[in-house]
């Protein structure tokens, strides 16, 4: 399989919205970003799927998320600690499991809540609440409300399970190609890198991994003292078996001073990483990155 530079321009494209893999919920963003809310009275209100069932729960952005009872009957009984924005309460509830909870394209796997009965709440405002999303479910979930304008704002959907772990064994193999440049370690960085890699900078760009291979040898493994490589990932997201990394990134010696960032396609292969392409933008003099996960 080839990654072409048409695909690549697919998959920038679509980085603020991958559609999940576990059914297609009724409520869907506008725009891909943005879900209308709903109202109970003055209450905001949003649709989330509970199960593939449609659910409406309360915004409270000062409480910990609950449900009501009566619209989750099951579950075993416990003692839970309830807050709210100014108190946290112990009191006797039962724990329910969903085994998924979904917010447009943003899905959370085995939620467990505590459910009480909120028929108080859904009679003051005269309708159906079947639970209360509180900060701690908008912020697993990714999601931000505007209430002026009366919607809930998606960001870049949290990974999956399977997506984290074929993130993570991605970035092992990673790992290993960054202690290659350090090393000037040429045939293993040279076993990272794709026959067709493609590296590109706005100086121009590399076709190849015997391009980029001689390009790195030439330029960085022949300095004295050795040049240092380290990356700072600050975004993931995973197609399929194509992964796609944001990262900034440092090359540093007592002569050699540079920085930028980028984004990287890789593929897996056999059971084996390698690198699609790397499209990366130079800063300036500013060697700063933002915190994050680095190789």
């Amino acid at each position: 399989m080839r990654i072409s530079l048409r695909l690549l321009a697919c998959v920038i494209a679509g980085l603020g919205y991958f559609p999940a893999a576990h059914g297609t919920p009724t409520q869907t963003p506008a725009g891909g970003t943005e879900i209308p809310l709903q109202h109970c009275d003055r209450l905001p209100i949003v649709i989330l799927r509970a199960d593939n069932v449609d659910k409406r729960f309360l915004i409270d952005t000062a409480a910990t998320s609950l449900l009501n009872e009566k619209s989750f009957p099951r579950g075993q009984s416990r003692t839970v600690r309830i807050q709210s924005w100014n108190e946290t309460t112990a009191l006797n509830a039962r724990e329910v499991s969903i085994g998924e909870l979904s917010l447009g394209n943003h899905i959370l796997l085995t939620v467990k809540l505590p459910a009480i009965d909120l028929g108080a709440i859904a009679k003051a405002c005269g309708g159906e609440v079947d639970g209360i999303l509180g900060v701690d479910l908008l912020e697993q979930l990714g999601v931000t409300i505007d209430l002026k304008r009366s919607v809930a704002r998606l960001g870049i959907p949290p990974p999956s399970t399977s997506e984290a772990s074929l993130i993570a064994d991605m970035d092992k193999a990673m790992h290993s190609c960054s202690e290659a440049f350090n090393n000037k370690d040429a045939d293993k960085l040279a076993s990272c890198f794709d026959p067709d890699f493609v590296l590109s900078t706005p100086s121009g760009e590399l076709r190849g991994r015997d391009e980029a291979t001689n390009h790195f040898r030439q330029k960085y493994f022949g300095t004295t003292p050795d040049v240092r490589l380290s990356l700072t990932i600050s975004e993931q997201r995973a197609v399929g078996d194509v992964v796609w990394s944001l990262y900034d990134y440092k090359i540093e010696s007592p002569s050699v001073h540079a920085a930028g960032r980028g984004m990287m396609l890789c593929r897996r292969s056999d059971n084996r990483w390698y690198i699609l392409s790397m499209h990366e933008s130079p800063t300036k003099s500013d060697l700063k990155t933002a915190g994050g996960r680095k190789w």
